[in-house]
């Protein structure tokens, strides 16, 4: 019988620049998650590829809650979804 087994974490970056280094640490490490989801990382939409950028052993897919917030020149309510995920296949 063949088990197949998922490693999964969850991480609140507190803004992209404050958590990408251990994130890049954590998918580069022997024990890489297969899953990380990502809260907080207040990239607007059009720097979600920075994750593509900075992480090329997962492949990312997110949302940003930042677009209505930059037309208004402040940061979404705890109610707004800023999250991404990475995952390696």
């Amino acid at each position: 019988m063949c088990v197949n087994e998922s490693f999964i974490v969850s991480y609140n970056m507190h803004g992209f620049n404050q958590g990408i280094d251990l994130v890049k640490d954590l998918v580069n490490s022997s024990h890489s998650p297969s899953l990380v989801l990502l809260q907080e990382h207040w990239l607007t939409p059009a720097n979600m590829h920075v994750f593509d950028d900075n992480i090329t052993t997962h492949y990312a897919f997110g949302k940003s809650a930042m677009s209505a917030q930059v037309t208004r020149g402040s940061r979404p309510n705890k109610s707004s979804a800023n999250q991404t995920m990475l995952t390696t296949e």
